[in-house]
């Protein structure tokens, strides 16, 4: 997560979907506490447009009314850094983790273990790197095979915008952790959807209780719901069921 991105739309997104979840007194998840881990890191030497999408208001208009103020607010105060997105309030039972995440494979493994630790008595962790899940692509299969610290860190060119396979499953084994929900952005491998089919694939071979949403405006994404229980998938189900037939211009469900 880098500071360009702030109050862009992948914030208002994301925002607008854990606030339906989460905030909204009707969802049987509201006042969950979340762990919202940002991967924060400089971006050295990059040199591109990402974060400019910052003139989304008009088409979001009714979506979440103190939201859209929120983030319109900030753009306008020019104040665009991660940490103010803590003093908004947008989610009162959420917790921030801002430590950035080091170069080296041995710094890596110790701020891990510190974002495990800042994780483990909440039931709701959120992992967000800037690219998500750290894939290797597969056009022609149109699969991934995904990626693990120990063999990959080093060859995986900005691996500070990555998070590996083991960091997602030591998020998911904490004991007090209901779900976890890993974002990813969808690259240009192959067709958006199906990305997101092949990777909810593999990951309910893993952990069995997973579903997916995708955020459809401009560069589309993906948030991945690993669940720790069939019950627990199902309570989220049914309320992203209801996200998505009310905001289905921007939002689409896979299960």
């Amino acid at each position: 997560m880098q500071d360009k991105y702030v109050g862009d739309v992948g914030d208002f997104g994301k925002f607008h979907l854990f606030r339906y979840l989460f905030h909204h007194q009707e969802s049987p998840m509201h006042g969950k506490e979340l762990a919202q881990i940002w991967f924060m890191h400089e971006g050295e030497g990059e040199k591109n447009n990402d974060g400019r999408h910052i003139d989304y208001f008009d088409r979001m208009t009714g979506c979440d009314e103190y939201l859209e103020g929120s983030l319109r607010n900030l753009i306008m105060r020019d104040k665009r850094e991660v940490k103010e997105l803590e003093s908004l309030a947008l989610l009162p039972n959420a917790k921030y983790f801002y430590e950035k995440v080091p170069k080296s494979l041995q710094e890596r493994t110790i701020w891990l273990n510190t974002a495990l630790t800042f994780s483990s008595k909440v039931p709701v962790v959120a992992v967000e790197p800037d690219n998500g899940m750290a894939l290797k692509c597969n056009r022609e299969e149109q699969r991934f095979e995904f990626l693990t610290l120990e063999a990959h860190h080093g060859q995986k060119s900005s691996s500070q915008k990555y998070i590996f396979a083991e960091e997602v499953s030591s998020f998911y084994r904490l004991s007090s952790v209901e779900v976890c929900i890993v974002y990813q952005h969808l690259s240009r491998c192959f067709a958006h959807n199906g990305q997101i089919e092949s990777l909810l694939y593999d990951l309910q071979k893993k952990y069995f209780h997973v579903i997916a949403i995708k955020h459809k405006p401009y560069s589309p994404r993906a948030f991945f719901f690993i669940c720790k229980s069939e019950d627990i998938k199902k309570s989220i189900e049914r309320r992203l069921d209801k996200f998505t037939i009310e905001f289905s211009e921007f939002w689409e469900l896979f299960r």
